[in-house]
């Protein structure tokens, strides 16, 4: 059985980042402080495209189901000896464990008849259908979906669950974590650029001014 979660840990080869020092004549702090932004817009990238991935993927109703699925945690870790050379590891986790089904989009269908219930089905174009022998279609507070009694009495209630991480899994896999490491080097890349660029303008401005000095 799959596990209900799924992480990864994600870090770089430093000579990846080297050689776009070397490329673009940045310097060693310009790298390591492009290196920890760039880990912090990769985080907002990916938890974007992998809320929405969710979404679609199990057909949830709306982001705010799925957000809170979807986690970042940044570890530091020292390059060298110096306490400034301090690098960022980002860890991406997804929650995939079972989903109310009335955070879900599909089709609500009693199963048997009225006289004689059989129990409830949930059917979703993402999910497929999935039946619950002990559940029955109703309205709690405004939310329909699909209840099952705790006990032989009519009270109390709980709201049942769909399986989504079988579809999820692959996708995340494919779309999400193949991404980070060409995600991360453009945003990486692309800070690089704007500090070297930012350094030569400062230094050509200190030109002018010594000249006039």
């Amino acid at each position: 059985m799959q596990s209900n979660q799924q992480s990864l840990l994600f870090d770089i080869d430093p000579s990846e980042l080297e050689s776009v020092q070397l490329m673009l004549g940045g310097t060693e702090k310009e790298m390591l402080a492009a290196y920890n932004r760039s880990i912090a817009r990769t985080s907002v990238t990916m938890k974007s495209r992998g809320s929405k991935l969710m979404r679609d993927g199990m057909d949830a109703k709306g982001l705010k189901e799925v957000r809170k699925r979807m986690q970042a945690h940044k570890y530091s870790f020292r390059l060298g000896k110096t306490d400034s050379a301090k690098l960022d590891e980002l860890k991406l986790w997804f929650g995939l464990n079972d989903m109310s089904i009335g955070r879900l989009k599909g089709r609500l269908s009693r199963l048997g008849s009225k006289r004689s219930p059989a129990g409830a089905a949930f059917t979703s174009k993402k999910l497929g259908k999935t039946e619950y022998q002990d559940g029955f279609v109703g309205r709690v507070r405004g939310k329909r979906s699909i209840f099952a009694r705790k006990g032989a009495a009519r009270f109390p209630i709980r709201e049942k669950k769909v399986a989504v991480s079988d579809p999820l899994h692959a996708r995340l896999e494919d779309d999400i974590f193949s991404e980070l490491p060409e995600v991360f080097m453009q945003h990486f890349t692309t800070d690089m650029k704007g500090r070297v660029a930012g350094r030569s303008s400062i230094a050509s401005r200190q030109q002018k001014w010594n000249k006039y000095a």
